[in-house]
């Protein structure tokens, strides 16, 4: 019996054990952090194609979702690559989503990530993709909805805790930005867990409600 698994030993010693894969070198000692800034390297790289990189940016979104607090700190760093493909001209509605949908992880439940997206115009970019054709010429204009549908969400990501920036979206998208979501509320969202467009317009009425109160509060108070 023993010189069976001596037999076994040397075989596995001279076929299997020298073809393990080196030891992976780590940029940050945390390895949750190691993986963003692996995607960040990408996310930034214009030598790759644009598709990888805003895979690269969806990736970062997911690792931030659940690596917590000191996650989205690091992720905070690479909003304004993601803004920066959000801007580029011509680019897919695919290409879009996968950006959108690292920017809905990169921003969840981050108060100092909403802020910095605000600041980098991230509100005005998707009033812009609310507004856009749904049957371009150079485009799936079932991408283009998917798209608007992720738009949708990653509104309501970056309003549901933050009444400044939802107060913003009503304000300046008023009554446009309403029907664009009273169009997208109709569609089927069967895939999803809720219908958002009808989530972001209960948020903007909420927000609504609380400007009338505080007015009608501030009248009062005049009176008396």
């Amino acid at each position: 019996m023993g010189s069976k698994f001596s037999k076994l030993a040397a075989w596995y010693n001279k076929h299997i054990k020298h073809e393990r894969e080196p030891a992976i070198k780590l940029i940050d000692p945390v390895f949750h952090h190691h993986k963003i800034k692996t995607y960040g390297i990408e996310l930034r790289d214009p030598e790759l194609p644009l598709e990888d990189r805003a895979t690269a940016a969806c990736y970062i979104g997911l690792l931030t979702y659940t690596g917590g607090v000191n996650a989205a700190l690091l992720a905070s760093e690479y909003i304004q690559d993601m803004i920066n493909i959000l801007l580029m001209p011509d680019t897919s509605g695919e290409v879009r989503t996968y950006v959108l949908k690292g920017l809905c992880g990169t921003c969840y439940l981050s108060y100092l990530n909403q802020n910095e997206a605000k600041d980098r115009h991230l509100m005005e970019i998707l009033l812009a993709y609310l507004d856009e054709d749904e049957d371009p010429e150079d485009d799936d204009p079932l991408d283009i909805i998917t798209m608007k549908l992720w738009v949708c969400y990653l509104m309501t990501v970056v309003c549901c805790n933050n009444i400044p920036y939802l107060r913003l979206f009503n304000e300046v998208g008023g009554q446009k930005l309403r029907k664009c979501l009273e169009a997208l509320s109709k569609l089927e969202w069967f895939s999803w867990p809720q219908n958002y467009a009808k989530l972001m317009l209960a948020l903007l009425a909420y927000q609504e409600q609380i400007k009338e109160s505080l007015t009608g509060r501030a009248k009062k108070s005049s009176l008396q």
